[in-house]
């Protein structure tokens, strides 16, 4: 499911990226981010799969998608790092966004097609299997999809097995990080969280 739940992501993204009109770039996105960061750090995502489903690891160091967060984010001063770095990936992007990102996009399947289910691949954390990291790059593509949506005024449907993906890892998260009850509440219709939250901490 994960390589399929990536490919709808990344589809969704690319095209959603193709319909911003030149005069957005510039606007407010999320955060410190103009919409020209967003959409830079968002594509750093399809880079990452191309670049890391090339390498191998003898072992899991990282055992789920999750722990990949909990791991990932533990830094000090991650968020400003964060910023920083969609900023840059957003002045890399260059004249022709849609193109680049398509591309991107094109080059990640064809390097994910060559590798196995199951595979042990290496990153920067460690060891982890591929569709554990592909879960991860799901969540990053459609959750920043949609901020681009609600950034943009564009309206385009997130694609079902990456949105299920996305909400099954986010339910995870929300268990590890104690919010898991509110997150229960909220999506069936019980209250209001007086507190906005996060489960990515």
């Amino acid at each position: 499911m994960s390589k399929e739940a990536f490919r709808q992501a990344g589809s969704f993204f690319a095209d959603t990226v193709e319909k911003i009109s030149s005069s957005q770039w510039d606007e407010s996105a999320l955060g410190v981010w103009n919409v020209r960061d967003l959409v830079g750090h968002t594509s750093a995502s399809l880079g990452r799969v191309a670049e890391f489903s090339k390498q191998r690891a003898d072992k899991v160091d990282i055992a789920s998608a999750a722990q990949h967060y909990h791991v990932s984010l533990a830094a000090q001063g991650i968020n400003d790092a964060i910023a920083d770095r969609g900023r840059e990936a957003g002045q890399e992007l260059g004249d022709e966004i849609a193109a680049t990102i398509r591309t991107s996009l094109n080059k990640a399947l064809t390097a994910l097609d060559a590798v196995p289910d199951g595979t042990i691949i290496a990153y920067p954390n460690g060891g982890i299997k591929l569709e554990h990291y592909l879960e991860t790059r799901v969540l990053e593509l459609t959750v920043h999809t949609l901020d681009i949506l609600a950034a943009t005024g564009i309206e385009v449907e997130p694609p079902r097995e990456a949105l299920s993906c996305t909400l099954h890892l986010l339910a995870d998260l929300a268990v590890d990080s104690g919010y898991g009850g509110q997150l229960a509440l909220l999506a069936t219709g019980r209250g209001v969280i007086a507190d906005r939250f996060s489960v990515l901490g």
